[in-house]
């Protein structure tokens, strides 16, 4: 089992600690969705100095025509990093690392759209490998993937996961609006749902995070025995002692130094019971 993290922490050595060798990075000024940005340099320091590394770099934004030609010259840049595969959002990568005809990998990352089996074959069909599943999809419907999909499927099993982004500036007009001191984040509440979100806005525009931890710890057994082979933890607004115990527990299941009862049952005291969609269906009613 592969285990990808998203740190929120650019040293990196408590992960190294904790055993972990695969990282997503997101690429400053071309990622979204994230509290933690990771430059072209930090990222070759990280490449040189941490050999025994894999190294995937999140590129999750639409790309505008005027980002092409400097899109291509990361990506020529970012292959000579000798990193292990880009997420990707915008197919203008899938185009320009096949013209080009890069090494890494690349991972569909098109997030509330990777719901099917159909359409992962079809991208591996174009040479993509990895597919990150959509957070809104059940654990029967990630079953079904798995199963049926020439691809390899990735799962985001711990997270508090992006719900919407927007590109306008919306955390900087609330404030404005309102003639408060400007902020880059801010809590909200949804009336009907009684939901609280974190709102963070950059340069690239505002988004929405629901504030709570998915924990998916419960589903995981299951989700191995029908052949997941990669998980992705993401660390953006949960306290980093107690992601490091979230991993440490992770590992020793793993290993099979604890059972999958006490597994999920100290899972659970750490990050309460919240699965999100994983045992709630999406249904959309007419009116």
């Amino acid at each position: 089992m592969n285990i990808i993290i998203e740190p929120s922490n650019k040293k990196i050595d408590d992960y190294v600690k904790a055993g972990i060798n695969t990282f997503l990075l997101p690429l400053k000024d071309y990622s979204v969705e994230h509290n933690t940005y990771f430059s072209l340099d930090e990222i070759e320091y990280l490449a040189s100095n941490y050999s025994d590394l894999d190294i995937y770099v999140s590129i999750n934004k639409n790309i505008f025509n005027r980002e092409l030609k400097d899109l291509e010259k990361i990506l020529t840049t970012l292959n000579s990093f000798n990193i292990k595969g880009v997420f990707f959002y915008d197919i203008a990568i899938l185009s320009i690392k096949n013209k080009l005809n890069l090494k890494f990998d690349l991972v569909w990352n098109q997030t509330f759209m990777v719901t099917n089996y159909k359409t992962c074959n079809y991208y591996n069909s174009k040479g993509v490998k990895y597919a990150l599943l959509s957070k809104e999809i059940t654990k029967d419907e990630i079953i079904e993937i798995i199963n049926n999909t020439s691809i390899s499927p990735i799962v985001e099993l711990i997270s508090m996961p992006i719900v919407a982004f927007s590109k306008r500036k919306l955390v900087t007009n609330y404030y404005k609006n309102y003639n408060l001191e400007n902020k880059s984040s801010l809590e909200v509440l949804e009336n009907k749902s009684k939901q609280k979100y974190i709102l963070n806005e950059d340069i690239n525009g505002t988004s929405f995070t629901l504030n709570k931890i998915t924990n998916g710890c419960i589903i995981l057994e299951e989700l191995i025995c029908n052949g997941l082979q990669n998980m992705l933890l993401k660390e953006d607004h949960i306290n980093h002692d107690i992601f490091l115990e979230l991993l440490k527990n992770i590992k020793l299941f793993l290993n099979n130094d604890i059972n999958n009862k006490e597994f999920v049952k100290r899972q659970n005291e750490l990050i309460g019971r919240n699965t999100n969609f994983f045992y709630r269906k999406t249904i959309y009613k007419v009116k």
